[in-house]
């Protein structure tokens, strides 16, 4: 070892730490000072550690969840939402953050997200009752209301009593469900404990309006012009009042309150449309000023432009439509999105020579070129040209294969002018696809055939439906119950039937398929055993019935079918299930 690290090792030796130690502690033993001073600087290091330690992530998370707070009060949604964001990282099991999102959603009019979130607010605190009030909120305006009632039951009975918030809630569930009396005591409670509000007015009022009793009525129109003037309940007082006039076809009442809704400045684009179809019934004159003024306006775009032609053609001055299409540039009218509203006024004109003509010329952009087609098919076909209108059906199919959202839109629009066997078609055709375009379609086709009460077609679609959802028990039902109504695949209905009955044995509806099944196989006597202790019940409910009467007639109890059957709504039975009792009974 080198001499100089030699000295080195034996100097540390002789600086012994423990002798360190003593002369340390002498140090302090010789001074009360300096023991006082170490006690508190070990005092202060030990508070100091424990507030780093449990007070700071405290503060933390208080800080986050207030200026997340500070931000919705200040209505800064964009830095309400970020804030929200980082006070759920720092504080997820706090509530605070996800009722700020719950309130971030509801005013971006996302109510399904606002309800998932005041869902984890309240799963975080299940006994808070302002969290259970704010669940139930946002399961009201998601129309979500039975989850609305299920939390409200989490909250005790005389608390509800006392609250004006839960009244309101309460009085708004009943009118959504059309129980007017219960709505009117619960915004009557929630006045008496809050006062007049106009949250409590204004919905107390719209459930006056509907009474029969001419002095409810009054004092509800009597709230509504009360609150017409507010800054913020102005344009809903305003659209009740229109709405009421038009209903009740008061021309001086459409003129007065049209004219103040136009004027309010939370007008939307429908409340102008009520406007001017308000204006066109109760006072020609009127109406003729205020166009003239919108048209001024709206000449400033072809966006804007478009949307005064719509509101033309919606409220049935489809004329008016065209003589001041006719004064625009005239490339802007063929192009979008004058060509399109163009062509809907020369559709409810019924000028289809001008229909055809003006399908067959312009740029109907990249998007929505496929509309082309569309009132192109309808001209030629109310024009009688079989050929063209096949050449454009065809075309119609072809972007339906590669783009289900324009083959749907079309289907719809096609369906709504009279023209059903081309829509089915492009239903069908964008059933082939996968996800919920086709299931979009499928459900389309399906009100159709119930409404044609066509058999054939149900089963169709919900043996596609079943083949997009196999997991779906009611789909299934459906398919089971079609399947076996038209004599297609038994195996498989009785097999999807048996298992949906056996996973849910107490749901009617899958008995009732169940039954069906049975009896269609020549197992009446099962059929009869299982729907037994639902007798009462097949007197009122039209599918127990259909499947208790065919199993009765099945076993030659034919008064007791009879009695059965006869009583079923028709428009409950789709044609071939009329055929089969008419065979069952002997008719």
């Amino acid at each position: 070892m080198p001499s100089r690290w030699k000295r080195r090792w034996q100097q540390a030796e002789a600086f012994h730490l423990r002798d360190l130690w003593w002369r340390v502690l002498d140090y302090f033993e010789a001074s009360r000072g300096r023991r006082i001073a170490l006690y508190g600087a070990v005092a202060g290091l030990l508070i100091a550690g424990a507030t780093w330690y449990w007070a700071y992530p405290w503060w933390a998370r208080e800080s986050a969840i207030r200026v997340a707070q500070k931000w919705l009060d200040a209505g800064q949604l964009r830095y309400a939402a970020e804030a929200a964001e980082k006070a759920a990282q720092i504080a997820p099991t706090r509530p605070e953050p996800w009722t700020i999102a719950a309130e971030l959603a509801r005013r971006g009019r996302q109510f399904d997200k606002a309800l998932l979130y005041a869902h984890r607010a309240s799963e975080l605190a299940p006994t808070d009752p302002a969290l259970l009030l704010n669940l139930a909120s946002a399961a009201v305006m998601a129309e979500k209301l039975p989850e609305a009632e299920a939390a409200l039951a989490r909250i005790p009975a005389a608390q509800l009593a006392q609250s004006g918030f839960a009244q309101r809630l309460l009085g708004e569930m009943a009118r959504r469900q059309y129980r007017l009396t219960p709505a009117r005591d619960y915004f009557e409670q929630a006045l008496k404990l809050e006062g007049p509000l106009a949250v409590n007015e204004v919905p107390l009022a719209l459930v006056l309006l509907q009474s029969t009793e001419a002095t409810e009525r009054q004092r509800g129109l009597d709230l509504l012009r009360k609150w017409s003037a507010d800054a913020e309940w102005g344009a809903t007082a305003l659209r009740t009042l229109l709405q009421d006039a038009l209903l009740r076809q008061d021309r001086s009442a459409q003129v007065q309150w049209a004219e103040a809704l136009r004027r309010n400045p939370e007008r939307t684009n429908a409340d102008m449309q009520q406007c001017l179809q308000a204006l066109a019934t109760a006072d020609e004159v009127r109406f003729a000023a205020m166009l003239e003024e919108l048209q001024r306006d709206h000449a400033a775009s072809p966006a804007a432009a478009a949307q005064l032609l719509s509101w033309l053609n919606q409220i049935g001055r489809s004329a008016e439509a065209l003589r001041w299409l006719r004064t625009l540039p005239e490339d802007a009218q063929h192009r979008p999105p004058l060509i399109a509203a163009g062509a809907e006024s020369l559709r409810l004109a019924g000028d289809w020579s001008a229909l055809k003509r003006w399908t067959e010329t312009g740029d109907w952009g990249t998007n929505t070129d496929f509309l082309r087609w569309v009132y192109g098919l309808l001209a030629a076909r109310q024009l009688e040209d079989g050929a063209r209108a096949d050449e454009l059906q065809r075309s119609l199919l072809s972007r339906a294969q590669v783009n289900g959202t324009h083959g749907l839109f079309a289907g719809s629009s096609l369906y709504a002018w009279g023209q059903a066997d081309a829509a089915l078609a492009l239903w069908w055709k964008v059933s082939e696809q996968e996800g919920q375009l086709a299931i979009d379609a499928l459900g389309s086709l399906a009100r159709h055939f119930q409404v044609q009460r066509d058999a054939e077609g149900q089963y169709r679609v919900f043996r596609r439906l079943h083949s997009l959802r196999p997991d779906d028990r009611a789909i299934g039902n459906n398919f089971a119950f079609f399947a076996t109504l038209t004599g297609r695949e038994q195996r498989a209905a009785a097999r999807i039937a048996r298992e949906n009955l056996d996973q849910d044995p107490t749901n009617r509806i899958f008995q009732a398929t169940y039954a069906f099944v049975l009896t269609q196989d020549g197992r009446t006597p099962e059929a009869l055993t299982l729907l037994k202790a639902r007798a009462d019940e097949a007197k009122r409910d039209p599918a127990l019935g259909f499947a208790y009467g065919m199993a009765l007639a099945r076993a030659d109890r034919q008064s007791e079918a009879q009695a059965l059957l006869e009583k079923l709504p028709p428009e409950t039975l789709t044609l071939a299930e009329v055929a089969l009792i008419q065979q069952y009974l002997g008719k």
